[in-house]
């Protein structure tokens, strides 16, 4: 009975470790499945990763030559920088240079005007040089001629007149006075006209009393009138008017006035006449105008010559014959 028992025992070891065995192989089958599995999956991933890798490859090494031509366009754009910091300073050194010389064009083209001009100058200089050396020339040739005929001239004598040493005087004493113009001359009778003034100036005293100053005229007399202000005042502590002539003009009635002074200087004439009455202290005045200075010259002369003083009275052109109680009186040589 007891055998039996162990066999039956046995067999069921039997099986628990045939289940065991099959458990393991079926664990294992089944890991092997699995390791298969993923082991596929990996070679599929592998092969699809291939691809991927290659092109990844591909682009670094096209990552790669960018960042190389990066690089080299890097160096090169430094180097531009530095090729143009080169040109620019060459271009504000040209520019430096291009204003030194025009700075320099401009004075010399200065210089050069100035040299022109002073040449110029002295062409002109020499042209006048020339042209004067040409009328010394031509006027000592002249004179030469003119000394070899005076020494082939009879000698002859000519009468100078001298004058005395210019000494002037006052004139204090009776005076007769002449106007020369347009080489005319003319008495002027000037005692008579202030002799026709003050008697004017007496018959007219009470209305000119009531006036400060009038201008009052008298003549022709010989050819010329004379206007004259009269001045009254009043002096009241004596009771007496006080009239005097402040200023006079004489002035001829024709230009033509007088004869001509060749006619003048000859005998008889109305000069001469004139001159006929002259007491020995008594001074000729001549007023004379610009356009008869000859004139006067020659009636000066003729004065010193019959021994008469004269005084000259030189006008300018269109000026009156006048004079005030300011003026000064006429000075005799």
């Amino acid at each position: 009975m007891a055998r039996p028992r162990q066999e039956e025992d046995l067999t069921a070891g039997q099986d628990s470790f045939l289940d065991v065995i099959t458990n393991i192989v079926g664990i294992l089958i089944i890991l092997v499945m699995v390791v298969g599995a993923r082991v596929q999956k990996i070679s599929l991933d592998a092969a699809v990763q291939a691809p991927q890798a290659a092109a990844n490859g591909e682009l670094e090494a096209e990552v790669e030559e960018r960042e190389q031509s990066l690089t080299s366009a890097e160096s090169e754009i430094e180097d531009l920088q530095v090729q143009t910091q080169m040109v620019q300073a060459a271009i504000d050194g040209a520019s430096s240079a291009r204003l030194q010389l025009a700075t320099a064009l401009s004075a010399a083209k200065v210089e050069v005007e100035r040299r022109k001009q002073a040449a110029d100058a002295a062409k002109v200089a020499d042209a006048e040089r020339a042209a004067k050396r040409s009328q010394l020339e031509e006027a000592i040739q002249q004179c030469t001629l003119q000394a070899e005929a005076i020494k082939h001239q009879k000698a002859t004598t000519a009468e100078v007149l001298a004058y005395p040493t210019p000494i002037g005087r006052t004139v204090n004493g009776e005076e007769i006075h002449f106007q020369i113009a347009g080489d005319r001359i003319a008495y002027i009778p000037l005692e008579e006209l202030f002799e026709l003034a003050k008697r004017n100036t007496q018959r007219h005293a009470s209305s000119i009393a009531e006036m400060a100053a009038k201008i009052e005229t008298v003549g022709p007399v010989q050819g010329f009138v004379l206007d004259y202000v009269i001045e009254a005042k009043i002096d009241q502590a004596r009771g007496q008017i006080l009239i005097r002539s402040r200023e006079w003009v004489v002035r001829p009635v024709d230009p033509l006035v007088g004869e001509p002074v060749a006619e003048a200087l000859r005998s008889p004439s109305r000069f001469r006449g004139v001159l006929g009455g002259v007491k020995p202290d008594t001074t000729i005045t001549l007023w004379c105008y610009p356009d008869s200075f000859a004139a006067y010259r020659l009636v000066r002369e003729e004065m010193h010559r019959i021994g008469i003083p004269t005084a000259g009275r030189p006008l300018p052109e269109g000026a009156p014959i006048g004079g005030s109680t300011e003026g000064s009186k006429s000075v005799v040589q």
